[in-house]
């Protein structure tokens, strides 16, 4: 059990905190709902980019330097993550260094300089991060497997943006779109660790302040549907391809029994994609299923890199199994090792502040509420054969199956994958 306090002050803003006894360590974790989904097609990547300018000066520290000297002389880890829903902020340190990592936090967020020339020097180095990511075919492979299932929409659109509209942005936008939806009403605020002071106190002073109205949520197209294959062409030395199955937010029922599917699917080194793709077949070095939540939606995606010339055998090998999770009861003792292994990799994800401070908040955030980790076992361990089997029926059906591939020949292999996947 976590032993933990949920408040929502008078501004909106949703507050955890959570004392861990054995750890002299704290995080400060910040999430804000707002990502690439909420953004103008024109302004595409204004998300991401807010959260680097953030780091780039203050008032009080107005400069990248400065903020980090201050912050490494502590030992702490810091960073922040976008994603299409929710942008997060963190600190880790010492639990002394507390109310000074808070305070360096805070002023960041509320008090940023977005200097002009630290917006064209930023707008390079992300110019640069979209190079790299375009250049490494395994990562760039996800966002044309998302926008293959979600189209021109906001929750299609690559996190990072375009050239084209990362290099538009304006200082102007990038002040409205921070006015906009930095608004406290919009964060999560969690503190998880060793509690020697009066976290609360703290952070009521940044919790004064709301601000105007957040983006408008354009909700999920659910009308765009398999079977499709969508190929892109790139010299690369292997193909790497998704298949994604279109399936429910982490809100719905069936979301213990999508986990416990994906665990025997593809989750875990002696999951039934890794021993027959890789163990049995050499066909791949890495190949996993996971799924993925969204406030409306959701995927079970599942992720492979094969030599070019195994990729309908990879393919037909991914489809085989999926078929027969459809039409065979799972054996006890594979569903037993599914749901052990889920409940373990928990258990050592909570030995940590910064994992503890994440499990709490993310459920807030998505769900409204926070289940203890008794609570979402219980869950785990209900799943029976006949649900997993159900939902198997549900997910793997060949109009709900969107197969994105990035190589040399994906052009050529496109008709043959139809008919493998149909």
């Amino acid at each position: 059990m976590i032993y933990f306090t949920q408040t929502k002050l008078p501004s909106g803003l949703q507050y955890i905190e959570a004392p861990l006894k054995d750890t002299e360590a704290v995080t400060i974790l910040v999430l804000v709902k707002v990502g690439s989904r909420f953004e103008k097609a024109s302004q595409n990547g204004i998300s991401h980019f807010l959260e680097h300018l953030f780091f780039k000066g203050t008032k009080k520290r107005p400069s990248t330097l400065l903020i980090a000297k201050e912050l490494d002389s502590m030992g702490a880890k810091y960073n922040a993550f976008t994603g299409e829903e929710v942008t997060g902020f963190y600190v880790q340190t010492a639990s002394q260094n507390f109310a000074k990592a808070w305070e360096i936090l805070s002023d960041m967020i509320n008090n940023p300089l977005f200097d002009d020339k630290e917006i064209e020097r930023e707008r390079g180095v992300i110019l640069e991060e979209m190079n790299m990511y375009y250049d490494t075919p395994q990562m760039y492979v996800q966002e044309l497997a998302k926008k293959a299932v979600y189209g021109d929409t906001p929750l299609g659109r690559d996190i990072i943006g375009s050239k084209k509209t990362v290099g538009s942005i304006t200082r102007e936008q990038i002040i409205d779109y921070r006015r906009n939806n930095y608004q406290r009403a919009n964060m999560t605020v969690a503190i998880c660790g060793q509690k020697d002071s009066d976290w609360r106190k703290v952070v009521d002073g940044f919790s004064r302040g709301n601000i105007a109205n957040s983006s408008d949520f354009v909700p999920a197209d659910s009308s765009i549907a398999g079977p499709t294959v969508s190929p892109h062409l790139k010299k690369t030395d292997q193909t790497h391809l998704v298949i994604n199955y279109k399936t429910f937010p982490v809100t719905d029922p069936r979301w213990p029994t999508l986990e416990v599917l994906c665990n025997i699917f593809g989750g875990q080194m002696s999951s039934r994609l890794f021993i027959e793709v890789r163990e049995r077949r050499g066909l791949a070095y890495y190949i996993s299923a996971q799924p993925h939540n969204f406030f409306d939606t959701g995927l079970l995606s599942v992720s492979a890199g094969v030599r070019t010339s195994n990729v309908d055998e990879a393919v037909e090998a991914i489809v085989g199994e999926a078929r027969d999770l459809s039409q065979k009861p799972v054996a006890d003792e594979e569903l037993k090792r599914a749901k052990d292994n889920l409940i373990g990799h928990m258990a050592l994800a909570l030995e940590g502040s910064f994992m503890t401070a994440e499990f709490l908040a993310d459920q807030l955030f998505y769900e409204g509420k926070i289940r203890q980790p008794e609570d979402i076992i219980k869950r785990y361990k209900s799943v029976t054969a006949q649900d997993i089997m159900k939902l198997a029926r549900e997910i793997f059906e060949p109009n709900n199956t969107i197969l994105t591939l990035i190589g040399p020949e994906t052009d050529k292999q496109k008709s043959k994958l139809e008919i493998i996947i149909n």
